[in-house]
Parts: C-alpha cells; structure tokens; sequence
C-alpha cells in the first residue's frame, strides 16, 4: 500500500511538472498577427486565435506587430500604444512613435523628442532626446539635439559614454558601430566606450554571429571578426548580417554591367551556398529565408529552392515556422512547404 501510494504521489507530481513546462513553453511561441476584415488579431503557431482582430490595420512601421518581453506595440489611429498577449491595453495610445522593449524599456516618441518607458507605461526618461536608439547592454545611443554628437547613456540617464560620435548604432554582441567626426569614418568600441577597431571603414554594418559586414577595398565589401581581422575577403557589393549561418550578399550580374546586382547567400568561410540569382534577398528565420524575384516575394529553404512560386506582393519573416504574406491586398501564412495554413483575408 506506502509503494502504491508513492507511485501516485510521484505520478501526481509529474503531471504538474510536465503541465508546468508545457505552460513555460506556450508563453515562448510568438503570437502571429493576422487580418480580417481590415482589423488585426493574434494567432498561436496552431493558428488558434488568441486575441479577436480588434485593432484597426494600420500599417506603419510597427507593422507586422511583435511581442517583445511579453508586450507589443500596436498603433491607434495614428498613436501607439501597448497592448499584453491577452489583448488588454495595458499603456494607452499616446506616442507618435513606439518600438518594442528591450532591456526592460520601450523607446517612444512624444512631442518630436524620443524618451524611455517602463512597462508601467511611465516613463523612466523623459522624452528630451532628438534621436535615440534602443537598450542594448543597458546602454542606448542618444543625442540631444538635431546637430548633436551621439553618446550612450545607462539606464539612470547619465551619459556612461560621453557624445563624442558623428553617428552611433545600437550594440550589437558586445560593440556598437560608431562614426568619428574626422573623416566620418566607422569603427567599433565597447560598453566601456573604448575604440576596439579602429576607424577606417567608409561603410559598416553591426556584429552577428561574430562577424560584421564591412566596406574595404575598392568600395567592395567583405567581413572582419571581433579583433578586426578580415575574415572573408572584400568582394562583394553588398553584404547583410549573419543569421543561422548565412549571409545575403551581392554580387554582379555579369563583367560587362558591375551596377546590375544578383543577391545569393554565403557561409562563414565566405563559399557561396546559394548562388546569386535573386533581386533582393533577406536573412534566414526559422530555417526559410524571403527573396524577390523581379517586383516579386517568395521564400526559398536553405537548399536555395523555393518553396513556392514568387506570387507574393510582400512577404515577411518567418517565425513559429510560419511565413506572413499579402497578395492581391489579403494577408495569409504560409508553411515551410509554401502551402497556406491560413487561407487570405482582407
């Protein structure tokens, strides 16, 4: 009788730890936004609904609406506000620009200056900044005024890094890209503002993946690693960031037209594994990344196949293994094997 009664305390607890981690794991899926009837609601990745389409379709660019840390930001006939996964308003439409949070803070804009909020919805700056950027290693990229220098400040407000830069990125992996006032060009430092790589890149771009897409010679663009030592030659005439291994990259249509771009995708080692055909090419999400073809979207997995015929009038990211897109002014998700999950609403 004491063992069967162990084993039915232990199947009890069990059940709750299993019930728990499926819990934990559901508040992880993202909520996919949707249309219909010209209002917008949120799906789960089983494409439940989650919150009735309720908000106006407005888009601008908060479009398509994301969570992040647990909130999104939603616009209101011209004003942002927040709203929770249950679909309450939880910060009232006030801001004329809104991004999500990050690092516990939103950025937003009142009154043509850029301030921080809590997710209270009051603010922990003040809006007295002209151009902002978001809290990354609790430190965002500030400056006063329009012909101000940029700065970092911390989350107190005080400037941990003083406004010394031309132009100043987000950070990025441990480093922010920064424009010197000299000769206006980039270079990196770290959270304690110093210049790790040095300036010398007339254009750049922020680490991912441990790499950052930099211009080098003859204007052609290659890759550096974290100590600055180029890791793929200069070869390119785009390059965009690493995701999931891979990065879009531009080379010339052929030797006779330089300034006619094809778009591929290379490895780390800087092999193409997808050669360049497409018109515009994005970073790859959830294993799928969206090309162009012509005025055109379609996705292609990461064999370089696509996965359905470019039809598309836009297309974004895939995420929860869904891909949101709109043809003919409806919106519709799509799966990995370019079938619709969800048929298209207006």
């Amino acid at each position: 009788m004491r063992s069967a009664h162990l084993f039915t305390i232990f199947v009890a607890i069990l059940c709750v730890a299993c019930s728990s981690v499926k819990t934990g794991d559901s508040k992880k899926e993202p909520l996919l936004p949707y249309v219909e009837d010209n209002r917008v609601g949120f799906l789960d990745t089983q494409l439940n609904k989650k919150i009735n389409p309720s908000f106006a379709y407005l888009p601008n660019r908060n479009w398509p609406y994301e969570f992040s840390e647990g909130l999104a930001a939603i616009n209101f006939l011209g004003v942002v506000g927040f709203i929770d996964k249950d679909g309450d308003v939880v910060i009232e439409p006030k801001f004329d620009m809104a991004y999500n949070f990050s690092n516990g803070l939103a950025l937003v804009r009142a009154k043509d200056k850029f301030g921080f909020i809590k997710k209270s919805g009051s603010y922990k700056i003040e809006p007295e900044f002209k151009g902002a950027g978001n809290f990354h290693n609790n430190l965002a990229p500030v400056k006063k005024e329009k012909n101000s220098l940029w700065g970092y400040i911390n989350k107190k407000n005080e400037f941990i890094i003083v406004p010394r830069f031309l132009a100043a990125k987000d950070f990025s992996e441990g480093f922010a890209l920064v424009q010197n006032t000299d000769h206006k060009e980039w270079g990196f430092i770290n959270t304690e503002g110093e210049v790790v790589i040095d300036y010398q890149y007339p254009k750049a771009e922020s680490f991912s993946e441990g790499l950052a897409a930099v211009q080098l010679e003859y204007k052609q663009w290659g890759y550096i690693d974290t100590m600055g030592r180029v890791h793929i030659d200069s070869r390119f005439l785009e390059a965009g960031p690493f995701s999931e291994g891979k990065a879009a990259v531009a080379m010339p249509e052929d030797e006779t037209n330089l300034d006619t771009k094809k778009y591929g995708y290379v490895n780390k080692r800087g092999r193409f594994i997808i050669e360049p055909k497409f018109d515009e090419a994005f970073p790859f999400s959830n294993g799928i990344a969206r090309v162009k073809i012509g005025n055109k979207y379609t996705y292609i997995n990461e064999q370089g196949k696509m996965i359905s015929d470019p039809i598309y009038d836009m297309a974004w990211d895939f995420k929860g293994g869904l891909g949101l897109v709109k043809i003919n002014n409806k919106f519709a998700y799509i799966n990995k094997e370019g079938i619709f999950s969800l048929e298209p609403l207006s």
